[in-house]
Protein backbone atom coordinates (compact mmCIF):
# COMPACT_ATOMS: atom_id res chain seq x y z
CA UNK A 1 0.00 0.00 0.00
CA UNK A 2 2.83 2.38 0.78
CA UNK A 3 4.41 1.83 -2.64
CA UNK A 4 0.98 2.37 -4.30
CA UNK A 5 0.37 5.55 -2.33
CA UNK A 6 3.79 6.92 -3.17
CA UNK A 7 3.26 6.12 -6.85
CA UNK A 8 -0.11 7.87 -6.81
CA UNK A 9 1.44 10.91 -5.12
CA UNK A 10 4.14 11.00 -7.79
CA UNK A 11 1.48 10.94 -10.54
CA UNK A 12 -0.39 13.86 -8.95
CA UNK A 13 2.87 15.79 -8.57
CA UNK A 14 3.73 15.25 -12.22
CA UNK A 15 0.21 16.35 -13.23
CA UNK A 16 0.56 19.51 -11.14
CA UNK A 17 3.93 20.30 -12.72
CA UNK A 18 2.47 19.59 -16.14
CA UNK A 19 -0.49 21.94 -15.50
CA UNK A 20 1.79 24.67 -14.18
CA UNK A 21 4.11 24.30 -17.15
CA UNK A 22 1.22 24.41 -19.59
CA UNK A 23 -0.17 27.43 -17.80
CA UNK A 24 3.09 29.37 -17.97
CA UNK A 25 3.66 28.42 -21.60
CA UNK A 26 0.54 30.19 -22.79
CA UNK A 27 1.47 33.01 -25.20
CA UNK A 28 1.70 36.49 -23.75
CA UNK A 29 -1.15 38.74 -24.85
CA UNK A 30 -2.74 42.13 -24.31
CA UNK A 31 -5.43 42.43 -21.68
CA UNK A 32 -8.89 43.02 -23.10
CA UNK A 33 -9.36 46.28 -21.19
CA UNK A 34 -6.07 47.89 -22.25
CA UNK A 35 -7.76 50.72 -24.10
CA UNK A 36 -6.64 54.31 -24.36
CA UNK A 37 -7.93 56.85 -21.88
CA UNK A 38 -7.64 60.57 -21.49
CA UNK A 39 -7.03 62.44 -18.26
CA UNK A 40 -10.80 62.78 -17.86
CA UNK A 41 -11.13 59.00 -17.73
CA UNK A 42 -13.18 58.73 -20.92
CA UNK A 43 -12.30 55.54 -22.75
CA UNK A 44 -11.83 55.54 -26.50
CA UNK A 45 -11.27 52.79 -29.04
CA UNK A 46 -9.54 55.14 -31.45
CA UNK A 47 -5.79 54.81 -31.88
CA UNK A 48 -5.44 58.59 -32.29
CA UNK A 49 -5.23 60.61 -29.09
CA UNK A 50 -5.94 64.33 -29.40
CA UNK A 51 -4.62 66.79 -26.85
CA UNK A 52 -3.70 70.45 -26.41
CA UNK A 53 -0.96 72.37 -24.61
CA UNK A 54 -0.87 71.28 -20.96
CA UNK A 55 -3.68 68.72 -21.30
CA UNK A 56 -2.54 65.27 -20.17
CA UNK A 57 -3.40 62.21 -22.21
CA UNK A 58 -2.66 58.64 -21.08
CA UNK A 59 -2.60 55.14 -22.54
CA UNK A 60 -3.43 52.06 -20.49
CA UNK A 61 -0.91 49.29 -21.15
CA UNK A 62 -1.75 45.84 -19.79
CA UNK A 63 -0.29 42.44 -20.78
CA UNK A 64 -0.79 39.01 -19.26
CA UNK A 65 0.82 35.60 -19.48
CA UNK A 66 -1.74 33.41 -17.71
CA UNK A 67 -5.51 33.27 -17.47
CA UNK A 68 -5.17 32.00 -13.92
CA UNK A 69 -6.46 34.01 -11.01
CA UNK A 70 -3.08 33.43 -9.35
CA UNK A 71 -1.23 36.72 -9.49
CA UNK A 72 2.52 36.82 -9.95
CA UNK A 73 2.91 33.08 -10.51
CA UNK A 74 5.25 33.38 -13.50
CA UNK A 75 8.93 32.74 -12.68
CA UNK A 76 10.00 35.76 -14.78
CA UNK A 77 8.35 39.19 -14.89
CA UNK A 78 5.85 40.09 -17.57
CA UNK A 79 6.71 43.54 -18.94
CA UNK A 80 5.89 46.18 -21.56
CA UNK A 81 8.60 47.83 -23.63
CA UNK A 82 8.82 50.45 -26.35
CA UNK A 83 9.12 49.58 -30.03
CA UNK A 84 11.38 52.12 -31.72
CA UNK A 85 12.05 50.78 -35.23
CA UNK A 86 9.60 51.20 -38.10
CA UNK A 87 9.46 49.54 -41.53
CA UNK A 88 8.64 52.02 -44.29
CA UNK A 89 5.23 51.33 -45.82
CA UNK A 90 4.50 48.46 -43.43
CA UNK A 91 4.93 49.46 -39.81
CA UNK A 92 3.77 51.19 -37.60
CA UNK A 93 0.28 50.05 -38.39
CA UNK A 94 -3.24 50.33 -37.05
CA UNK A 95 -3.31 46.84 -35.56
CA UNK A 96 -3.27 45.13 -38.96
CA UNK A 97 -0.29 44.64 -41.22
CA UNK A 98 -2.21 45.80 -44.29
CA UNK A 99 -3.10 49.20 -42.78
CA UNK A 100 0.13 51.09 -42.07
CA UNK A 101 -0.03 54.55 -40.56
CA UNK A 102 0.10 57.33 -43.11
CA UNK A 103 1.96 60.66 -42.94
CA UNK A 104 2.44 62.37 -40.55
CA UNK A 105 2.26 59.31 -38.27
CA UNK A 106 4.39 56.96 -40.39
CA UNK A 107 7.51 57.24 -38.22
CA UNK A 108 7.80 56.08 -34.61
CA UNK A 109 8.64 58.93 -32.27
CA UNK A 110 7.91 59.22 -28.57
CA UNK A 111 7.25 62.64 -26.97
CA UNK A 112 10.36 63.68 -25.02
CA UNK A 113 8.46 64.42 -21.80
CA UNK A 114 6.32 61.25 -21.84
CA UNK A 115 6.35 59.33 -18.55
CA UNK A 116 5.32 55.93 -17.20
CA UNK A 117 2.97 55.54 -14.24
CA UNK A 118 2.71 52.11 -12.59
CA UNK A 119 -0.52 52.12 -10.60
CA UNK A 120 -1.10 54.21 -7.50
CA UNK A 121 1.67 52.33 -5.69
CA UNK A 122 4.40 50.57 -7.70
CA UNK A 123 4.86 48.01 -4.90
CA UNK A 124 1.26 46.87 -5.40
CA UNK A 125 1.71 46.24 -9.12
CA UNK A 126 1.70 42.49 -9.88
CA UNK A 127 4.02 40.93 -12.43
CA UNK A 128 1.21 39.03 -14.16
CA UNK A 129 -0.87 40.71 -15.43
CA UNK A 130 1.42 43.73 -15.81
CA UNK A 131 -0.34 47.11 -15.90
CA UNK A 132 0.99 50.63 -16.35
CA UNK A 133 0.15 53.93 -18.03
CA UNK A 134 2.13 55.97 -20.51
CA UNK A 135 1.20 59.65 -20.08
CA UNK A 136 2.06 62.82 -21.95
CA UNK A 137 1.24 66.43 -21.11
CA UNK A 138 2.46 68.65 -23.99
CA UNK A 139 4.73 71.51 -23.01
CA UNK A 140 5.93 74.45 -25.10
CA UNK A 141 7.94 73.15 -28.04
CA UNK A 142 6.17 69.77 -27.95
CA UNK A 143 3.08 70.73 -29.95
CA UNK A 144 3.78 68.14 -32.60
CA UNK A 145 2.66 64.66 -33.69
CA UNK A 146 4.04 61.47 -32.23
CA UNK A 147 3.63 57.75 -32.84
CA UNK A 148 4.20 55.58 -29.77
CA UNK A 149 4.41 51.79 -30.12
CA UNK A 150 4.57 49.17 -27.37
CA UNK A 151 4.78 45.40 -27.04
CA UNK A 152 4.49 43.03 -24.12
CA UNK A 153 7.25 40.48 -23.58
CA UNK A 154 8.10 37.48 -21.45
CA UNK A 155 11.56 36.03 -22.04
CA UNK A 156 11.55 35.52 -25.84
CA UNK A 157 7.77 35.62 -26.22
CA UNK A 158 6.28 38.94 -27.38
CA UNK A 159 2.81 40.28 -28.13
CA UNK A 160 1.75 42.06 -31.27
CA UNK A 161 2.65 45.74 -31.14
CA UNK A 162 0.12 48.41 -30.25
CA UNK A 163 0.69 51.84 -31.77
CA UNK A 164 -0.95 55.11 -30.82
CA UNK A 165 -1.09 58.35 -32.76
CA UNK A 166 -0.71 61.40 -30.53
CA UNK A 167 -1.63 64.75 -32.09
CA UNK A 168 -1.26 68.10 -30.32
CA UNK A 169 -3.70 70.74 -31.56
CA UNK A 170 -4.55 74.34 -30.74
CA UNK A 171 -8.11 75.61 -30.43
CA UNK A 172 -9.43 79.00 -31.53
CA UNK A 173 -12.78 80.80 -31.69
CA UNK A 174 -14.43 80.68 -35.11
CA UNK A 175 -17.06 83.07 -36.47
CA UNK A 176 -18.76 82.21 -39.75
CA UNK A 177 -19.72 84.95 -42.21
CA UNK A 178 -23.40 84.08 -41.76
CA UNK A 179 -23.29 83.60 -37.99
CA UNK A 180 -25.10 85.95 -35.64
CA UNK A 181 -23.65 84.42 -32.46
CA UNK A 182 -21.52 86.43 -30.07
CA UNK A 183 -19.04 85.15 -27.53
CA UNK A 184 -19.49 86.76 -24.14
CA UNK A 185 -18.27 86.49 -20.57
CA UNK A 186 -20.13 87.81 -17.56
CA UNK A 187 -18.47 90.03 -15.00
CA UNK A 188 -15.46 91.14 -17.05
CA UNK A 189 -16.64 94.78 -17.13
CA UNK A 190 -16.72 94.86 -13.34
CA UNK A 191 -13.05 93.86 -13.17
CA UNK A 192 -11.70 97.00 -14.88
CA UNK A 193 -12.05 99.96 -12.49
CA UNK A 194 -12.56 103.50 -13.87
CA UNK A 195 -9.71 104.94 -11.81
CA UNK A 196 -7.20 102.47 -13.30
CA UNK A 197 -5.68 102.03 -16.70
CA UNK A 198 -6.58 99.08 -18.91
CA UNK A 199 -5.18 96.82 -21.62
CA UNK A 200 -6.83 94.26 -23.88
CA UNK A 201 -5.36 92.18 -26.68
CA UNK A 202 -5.92 89.15 -28.91
CA UNK A 203 -4.58 87.20 -31.85
CA UNK A 204 -6.93 87.88 -34.77
CA UNK A 205 -7.37 86.25 -38.18
CA UNK A 206 -9.90 88.25 -40.26
CA UNK A 207 -11.33 86.11 -43.03
CA UNK A 208 -11.39 87.26 -46.64
CA UNK A 209 -14.94 85.88 -46.76
CA UNK A 210 -16.15 88.80 -44.65
CA UNK A 211 -18.96 90.93 -46.00
CA UNK A 212 -18.00 94.33 -47.38
CA UNK A 213 -19.16 97.70 -46.02
CA UNK A 214 -19.23 96.32 -42.50
CA UNK A 215 -17.02 97.03 -39.52
CA UNK A 216 -16.13 93.84 -37.67
CA UNK A 217 -15.81 94.04 -33.88
CA UNK A 218 -13.11 91.84 -32.40
CA UNK A 219 -13.92 92.64 -28.77
CA UNK A 220 -15.88 95.39 -27.06
CA UNK A 221 -16.89 96.62 -23.63
CA UNK A 222 -20.48 97.79 -24.03
CA UNK A 223 -23.37 98.94 -21.88
CA UNK A 224 -27.05 98.19 -22.42
CA UNK A 225 -28.50 101.70 -22.63
CA UNK A 226 -31.68 101.39 -24.70
CA UNK A 227 -34.80 101.74 -22.48
CA UNK A 228 -37.18 98.79 -22.47
CA UNK A 229 -40.67 100.01 -23.56
CA UNK A 230 -42.26 97.32 -21.41
CA UNK A 231 -40.28 98.42 -18.37
CA UNK A 232 -39.86 102.22 -18.56
CA UNK A 233 -36.70 103.71 -17.13
CA UNK A 234 -37.70 105.50 -13.89
CA UNK A 235 -35.34 108.32 -14.87
CA UNK A 236 -37.03 108.81 -18.25
CA UNK A 237 -36.00 107.99 -21.81
CA UNK A 238 -33.26 110.58 -21.90
CA UNK A 239 -30.46 108.09 -21.19
CA UNK A 240 -27.27 109.57 -22.65
CA UNK A 241 -24.81 106.94 -21.39
CA UNK A 242 -22.16 105.43 -23.62
CA UNK A 243 -23.13 102.36 -25.60
CA UNK A 244 -19.63 101.39 -26.76
CA UNK A 245 -17.18 101.94 -23.91
CA UNK A 246 -14.00 100.47 -25.48
CA UNK A 247 -13.61 98.37 -28.62
CA UNK A 248 -11.11 96.89 -31.10
CA UNK A 249 -12.36 96.53 -34.67
CA UNK A 250 -11.33 95.62 -38.22
CA UNK A 251 -12.56 97.00 -41.53
CA UNK A 252 -12.11 94.48 -44.38
CA UNK A 253 -12.53 97.09 -47.13
CA UNK A 254 -9.67 99.31 -45.97
CA UNK A 255 -7.69 96.51 -44.25
CA UNK A 256 -7.34 98.59 -41.11
CA UNK A 257 -7.65 97.87 -37.41
CA UNK A 258 -9.11 100.64 -35.30
CA UNK A 259 -10.05 101.57 -31.75
CA UNK A 260 -13.40 103.25 -31.08
CA UNK A 261 -15.58 104.35 -28.19
CA UNK A 262 -18.62 106.62 -27.87
CA UNK A 263 -16.79 109.23 -25.80
CA UNK A 264 -14.11 110.67 -28.06
CA UNK A 265 -11.56 107.89 -28.48
CA UNK A 266 -10.58 106.91 -32.00
CA UNK A 267 -7.41 105.49 -33.54
CA UNK A 268 -6.92 103.91 -36.98
CA UNK A 269 -3.97 101.81 -38.11
CA UNK A 270 -2.23 102.02 -41.45
CA UNK A 271 -4.26 100.37 -44.26
CA UNK A 272 -1.94 97.40 -44.78
CA UNK A 273 -3.22 94.48 -42.71
CA UNK A 274 -4.59 91.92 -45.12
CA UNK A 275 -7.22 89.33 -44.37
CA UNK A 276 -6.43 85.60 -44.06
CA UNK A 277 -3.38 86.39 -41.94
CA UNK A 278 -2.83 86.33 -38.19
CA UNK A 279 -2.29 89.70 -36.45
CA UNK A 280 -1.66 90.59 -32.81
CA UNK A 281 -3.76 93.61 -31.80
CA UNK A 282 -3.79 95.42 -28.47
CA UNK A 283 -5.14 98.61 -26.89
CA UNK A 284 -3.54 100.23 -23.85
CA UNK A 285 -5.16 103.16 -21.97
CA UNK A 286 -3.39 104.85 -19.07
CA UNK A 287 -4.95 106.28 -15.93
CA UNK A 288 -4.58 109.73 -17.49
CA UNK A 289 -6.64 108.73 -20.56
CA UNK A 290 -3.76 108.60 -23.04
CA UNK A 291 -3.88 105.39 -25.02
CA UNK A 292 -2.18 103.46 -27.82
CA UNK A 293 -3.46 101.11 -30.50
CA UNK A 294 -0.86 98.42 -31.33
CA UNK A 295 -0.82 96.14 -34.38
CA UNK A 296 1.95 93.58 -34.99
CA UNK A 297 4.75 95.49 -33.27
CA UNK A 298 6.01 98.74 -31.77
CA UNK A 299 9.05 99.75 -33.87
CA UNK A 300 10.68 99.18 -37.28
CA UNK A 301 12.40 95.80 -37.69
CA UNK A 302 14.02 94.02 -40.61
CA UNK A 303 12.25 90.81 -41.63
CA UNK A 304 15.58 88.93 -41.57
CA UNK A 305 19.21 89.76 -40.94
CA UNK A 306 19.99 89.71 -44.66
CA UNK A 307 16.89 91.51 -45.95
CA UNK A 308 16.22 95.24 -45.91
CA UNK A 309 12.45 94.77 -45.97
CA UNK A 310 10.70 96.07 -42.85
CA UNK A 311 7.90 94.40 -40.96
CA UNK A 312 4.53 96.12 -41.01
CA UNK A 313 3.37 97.53 -37.69
CA UNK A 314 1.20 100.30 -36.28
CA UNK A 315 1.46 102.26 -33.05
CA UNK A 316 -1.28 104.91 -32.97
CA UNK A 317 -1.86 107.28 -30.00
CA UNK A 318 -5.27 108.54 -28.89
CA UNK A 319 -7.04 110.03 -25.87
CA UNK A 320 -10.23 109.00 -24.08
CA UNK A 321 -11.81 108.98 -20.64
CA UNK A 322 -14.12 106.10 -21.48
CA UNK A 323 -13.95 102.97 -19.33
CA UNK A 324 -15.98 99.75 -19.08
CA UNK A 325 -19.32 99.88 -17.25
CA UNK A 326 -18.33 98.48 -13.87
CA UNK A 327 -21.78 98.41 -12.33
CA UNK A 328 -20.84 100.89 -9.61
CA UNK A 329 -24.22 102.52 -10.21
CA UNK A 330 -25.72 99.11 -9.29
CA UNK A 331 -27.17 98.76 -12.80
CA UNK A 332 -24.83 95.89 -13.76
CA UNK A 333 -25.36 96.69 -17.44
CA UNK A 334 -21.73 96.20 -18.47
CA UNK A 335 -21.02 93.65 -21.19
CA UNK A 336 -17.89 92.11 -22.68
CA UNK A 337 -18.64 90.86 -26.19
CA UNK A 338 -16.42 89.09 -28.72
CA UNK A 339 -16.97 88.75 -32.45
CA UNK A 340 -19.88 91.07 -33.27
CA UNK A 341 -20.24 91.06 -37.10
CA UNK A 342 -16.84 89.36 -37.21
CA UNK A 343 -15.79 86.69 -39.71
CA UNK A 344 -12.65 84.74 -38.94
CA UNK A 345 -10.74 83.37 -35.97
CA UNK A 346 -9.70 84.79 -32.57
CA UNK A 347 -7.43 83.37 -29.87
CA UNK A 348 -5.51 84.29 -26.70
CA UNK A 349 -7.79 87.08 -25.49
CA UNK A 350 -6.64 88.94 -22.40
CA UNK A 351 -8.01 91.84 -20.32
CA UNK A 352 -5.93 93.72 -17.72
CA UNK A 353 -6.83 96.33 -15.10
CA UNK A 354 -3.69 98.30 -15.95
CA UNK A 355 -2.04 99.77 -19.01
CA UNK A 356 0.98 98.23 -20.78
CA UNK A 357 4.22 99.69 -22.10
CA UNK A 358 5.66 99.01 -25.54
CA UNK A 359 8.04 96.43 -24.10
CA UNK A 360 5.24 94.66 -22.22
CA UNK A 361 3.12 94.51 -25.38
CA UNK A 362 6.06 92.95 -27.26
CA UNK A 363 6.60 90.42 -24.49
CA UNK A 364 2.98 89.31 -24.73
CA UNK A 365 3.18 89.15 -28.54
CA UNK A 366 5.87 86.49 -28.37
CA UNK A 367 4.43 84.59 -25.41
CA UNK A 368 3.00 81.15 -26.21
CA UNK A 369 -0.05 81.49 -23.97
CA UNK A 370 -1.27 83.68 -21.13
CA UNK A 371 -0.86 82.34 -17.61
CA UNK A 372 -1.80 83.47 -14.11
CA UNK A 373 1.65 85.04 -13.79
CA UNK A 374 0.73 87.59 -16.47
CA UNK A 375 -1.81 89.17 -14.11
CA UNK A 376 -4.75 89.38 -16.51
CA UNK A 377 -8.15 89.99 -14.93
CA UNK A 378 -9.58 87.48 -17.40
CA UNK A 379 -7.88 85.43 -20.12
CA UNK A 380 -9.19 82.99 -22.70
CA UNK A 381 -6.93 80.49 -24.46
CA UNK A 382 -9.88 78.60 -26.04
CA UNK A 383 -8.59 75.25 -24.76
CA UNK A 384 -8.79 75.26 -20.96
CA UNK A 385 -10.64 78.55 -20.42
CA UNK A 386 -13.48 78.11 -22.91
CA UNK A 387 -16.04 77.35 -20.14
CA UNK A 388 -15.86 81.02 -19.11
CA UNK A 389 -17.25 81.99 -22.53
CA UNK A 390 -20.77 81.39 -23.80
CA UNK A 391 -22.11 81.01 -27.35
CA UNK A 392 -18.79 79.93 -28.84
CA UNK A 393 -17.66 77.76 -31.73
CA UNK A 394 -14.20 76.29 -31.27
CA UNK A 395 -12.09 74.74 -34.05
CA UNK A 396 -8.54 73.44 -34.45
CA UNK A 397 -6.09 75.98 -35.86
CA UNK A 398 -2.47 76.98 -35.10
CA UNK A 399 -1.52 80.54 -34.12
CA UNK A 400 1.82 82.38 -34.53
CA UNK A 401 3.00 81.84 -30.95
CA UNK A 402 3.06 78.06 -31.43
CA UNK A 403 6.54 76.71 -32.14
CA UNK A 404 5.98 74.36 -35.11
CA UNK A 405 7.83 71.11 -35.67
CA UNK A 406 9.43 70.10 -38.97
CA UNK A 407 8.64 66.58 -40.21
CA UNK A 408 10.40 66.51 -43.58
CA UNK A 409 11.28 68.44 -46.70
CA UNK A 410 11.18 68.15 -50.47
CA UNK A 411 14.91 68.52 -51.20
CA UNK A 412 17.11 67.15 -48.42
CA UNK A 413 20.15 67.95 -50.55
CA UNK A 414 20.76 71.38 -52.05
CA UNK A 415 23.58 73.35 -53.66
CA UNK A 416 25.93 75.42 -51.51
CA UNK A 417 25.01 78.38 -53.74
CA UNK A 418 21.46 78.21 -52.39
CA UNK A 419 18.38 79.50 -54.22
CA UNK A 420 16.84 76.04 -54.42
CA UNK A 421 13.10 76.36 -53.89
CA UNK A 422 11.96 73.60 -51.57
CA UNK A 423 8.89 72.67 -49.57
CA UNK A 424 9.18 72.04 -45.85
CA UNK A 425 6.58 69.75 -44.27
CA UNK A 426 5.54 70.04 -40.66
CA UNK A 427 2.92 70.30 -37.94
CA UNK A 428 1.22 73.45 -36.63
CA UNK A 429 2.37 75.82 -39.36
CA UNK A 430 0.13 78.88 -39.46
CA UNK A 431 -0.51 81.65 -41.97
CA UNK A 432 1.24 84.50 -40.18
CA UNK A 433 2.89 87.68 -41.44
CA UNK A 434 6.44 86.60 -40.56
CA UNK A 435 6.90 82.93 -41.46
CA UNK A 436 10.49 81.70 -41.63
CA UNK A 437 12.52 78.60 -42.37
CA UNK A 438 15.78 78.01 -40.59
CA UNK A 439 18.80 76.25 -42.11
CA UNK A 440 21.24 75.95 -39.26
CA UNK A 441 21.71 79.50 -37.98
CA UNK A 442 20.53 81.14 -41.22
CA UNK A 443 16.94 82.42 -41.44
CA UNK A 444 14.99 82.86 -44.68
CA UNK A 445 11.46 84.05 -45.34
CA UNK A 446 8.83 81.40 -46.06
CA UNK A 447 5.51 81.30 -47.87
CA UNK A 448 2.54 79.48 -46.36
CA UNK A 449 1.45 76.50 -48.45
CA UNK A 450 2.94 74.83 -51.48
CA UNK A 451 2.09 73.38 -54.86
CA UNK A 452 0.58 69.93 -54.92
CA UNK A 453 -0.01 69.72 -51.19
CA UNK A 454 -2.32 70.78 -48.39
CA UNK A 455 -1.70 73.63 -46.02
CA UNK A 456 -2.44 73.82 -42.36
CA UNK A 457 -5.32 75.46 -40.73
CA UNK A 458 -8.13 77.23 -42.44
CA UNK A 459 -11.31 75.19 -42.45
CA UNK A 460 -9.34 71.99 -42.97
CA UNK A 461 -9.49 70.62 -39.45
CA UNK A 462 -5.80 69.69 -39.69
CA UNK A 463 -2.63 71.18 -38.26
CA UNK A 464 0.01 69.88 -40.63
CA UNK A 465 1.01 71.70 -43.75
CA UNK A 466 3.65 73.06 -46.03
CA UNK A 467 6.00 76.02 -46.12
CA UNK A 468 7.84 77.03 -49.28
CA UNK A 469 11.23 78.70 -49.01
CA UNK A 470 14.50 79.16 -50.91
CA UNK A 471 17.60 77.57 -49.41
CA UNK A 472 20.08 80.27 -48.34
CA UNK A 473 23.29 78.58 -49.41
CA UNK A 474 26.38 78.11 -47.29
CA UNK A 475 30.12 78.76 -47.44
CA UNK A 476 30.99 75.05 -47.69
CA UNK A 477 29.32 71.61 -47.83
CA UNK A 478 27.74 70.61 -44.54
CA UNK A 479 24.65 69.21 -42.81
CA UNK A 480 22.33 71.64 -41.01
CA UNK A 481 19.13 71.21 -38.99
CA UNK A 482 15.98 72.47 -40.71
CA UNK A 483 13.60 74.42 -38.47
CA UNK A 484 10.61 76.74 -38.86
CA UNK A 485 9.02 79.68 -37.06
CA UNK A 486 5.49 81.07 -37.11
CA UNK A 487 6.42 84.40 -35.52
CA UNK A 488 9.89 84.97 -36.96
CA UNK A 489 11.58 84.59 -33.58
CA UNK A 490 10.81 81.24 -31.93
CA UNK A 491 12.11 78.35 -34.06
CA UNK A 492 11.64 74.60 -33.83
CA UNK A 493 13.56 73.02 -30.97
CA UNK A 494 14.57 69.59 -32.26
CA UNK A 495 15.14 68.28 -28.71
CA UNK A 496 11.74 69.21 -27.30
CA UNK A 497 9.99 68.26 -30.54
CA UNK A 498 11.73 64.90 -30.59
CA UNK A 499 12.32 65.14 -34.35
CA UNK A 500 15.25 66.25 -36.49
CA UNK A 501 15.24 66.98 -40.23
CA UNK A 502 18.58 67.74 -41.86
CA UNK A 503 19.59 69.42 -45.10
CA UNK A 504 22.89 68.81 -46.88
CA UNK A 505 24.57 71.70 -48.66
CA UNK A 506 26.55 70.05 -51.45
CA UNK A 507 28.91 71.20 -54.18
CA UNK A 508 27.19 70.37 -57.48
CA UNK A 509 28.84 68.95 -60.57
CA UNK A 510 27.27 67.57 -63.74
CA UNK A 511 28.03 64.22 -65.31
CA UNK A 512 26.71 63.88 -68.87
CA UNK A 513 26.75 60.48 -70.59
CA UNK A 514 26.31 61.84 -74.11
CA UNK A 515 23.45 59.44 -74.73
CA UNK A 516 19.79 60.10 -75.43
CA UNK A 517 18.46 63.63 -75.72
CA UNK A 518 21.07 65.07 -73.36
CA UNK A 519 20.53 66.90 -70.11
CA UNK A 520 21.52 66.08 -66.56
CA UNK A 521 20.71 66.78 -62.95
CA UNK A 522 23.11 68.47 -60.60
CA UNK A 523 23.31 65.59 -58.12
CA UNK A 524 19.49 65.74 -58.12
CA UNK A 525 19.81 68.56 -55.63
CA UNK A 526 17.16 70.84 -57.09
CA UNK A 527 14.52 69.54 -59.48
CA UNK A 528 12.44 72.65 -60.04
CA UNK A 529 14.73 74.68 -62.34
CA UNK A 530 12.13 74.68 -65.17
CA UNK A 531 9.93 76.89 -63.00
CA UNK A 532 12.52 79.68 -63.00
CA UNK A 533 14.37 81.78 -65.54
CA UNK A 534 17.86 80.28 -65.72
CA UNK A 535 21.22 81.71 -66.85
CA UNK A 536 24.24 79.47 -66.42
CA UNK A 537 27.74 78.59 -67.57
CA UNK A 538 30.23 75.87 -66.72
CA UNK A 539 33.77 74.61 -66.93
CA UNK A 540 33.84 71.26 -68.79
CA UNK A 541 36.16 68.34 -69.33
CA UNK A 542 35.69 66.25 -72.50
CA UNK A 543 36.04 62.50 -72.12
CA UNK A 544 38.11 61.43 -75.17
CA UNK A 545 37.17 57.79 -74.62
CA UNK A 546 33.46 58.49 -75.00
CA UNK A 547 31.31 57.83 -78.10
Amino acid sequence: MARGASSLALVFALLAVSQCTAQTEQPIEWCNDASSITSTGVKTTSSTLRTTLGEEVCMNLCVKKMDSSIVGATPYPVMVREVTVEVSGEYPYDGQADSPFMYPFDEISFPPSGTYVIGENPDDNPSDPFEEQYCFSPQEGEECVYTACFEGYYLTDVTTARCYKIAVYNKVLYFDEDSTDLASSEGVSNMVKPENGMFMSAWVYPSCKAKSNLNMTIMAFKSERAPDPNNPDPYGPGDTGLDIRNSINYNPDTQTFFYYDCYNGEAISKPEYCCDKWHYVGVSIGEDGYGTLYVDGVAPMYVTEHKRDLIKFSKVPFYTKSRPDTGQDESNDGQFLIGENFTGYIDEIGVWDTNKTDAEYEQLRYKRTLTDADGAQRRFDMSTNVPKLTHVTVVDMPIPTIVPCVLGMEHNVGPVDGDCTTQVYGWNFCDSTLLKCGFGDIEVMATFGGSGGTSAGVNSGTSYGILTCDTPGHVSPRFVDVTASNDGRNFTNTETAGKTVRHLFLESSLYVTGEGNGGAQADSVCLDLPTKAVTFGAWGSVNQDGP
